[in-house]
């Protein structure tokens, strides 16, 4: 029974470690016209938006959110950033933006 209790606790931690980068995450609020990506030379994300009060280029995939939805609408899209991502480390490409939820923008 203690052995038990002791593997139950070790289970609780590993996934209270698993979970805390997820939590860690930065957020993002962008603002602007959504775009489709083409192909490009960093290879990641399906769409992309320049945030019009920073300018800063994000872009953006989702698997909860159907951003086609929303092409050539202008919106603010609440996101993270994408472990690994987060300022062009990979493929020295734009930061990479999970999107969440998407709303349109008041005109």
């Amino acid at each position: 029974m203690k052995r038990l209790v002791v593997v139950a606790v070790m289970v609780a931690l590993a996934a209270l470690a698993a979970a805390a980068p997820v939590m860690a995450q930065e957020s993002v609020v962008a603002t602007g016209a959504m775009e489709r990506l083409d192909i490009t030379s960093y290879q990641y994300g399906t769409h992309a938006i320049t945030d019009e009060p920073s300018g800063a280029f994000y872009v953006l995939s989702s698997d909860v959110v159907d951003l086609d939805a929303y092409v050539g609408q202008q919106v603010t899209v609440y996101g993270t950033l994408v472990p690994g991502y987060e300022s062009g480390q990979i493929e020295g490409g734009p930061p990479f933006v999970y999107v969440t939820e998407v709303v349109p923008a008041p005109l």
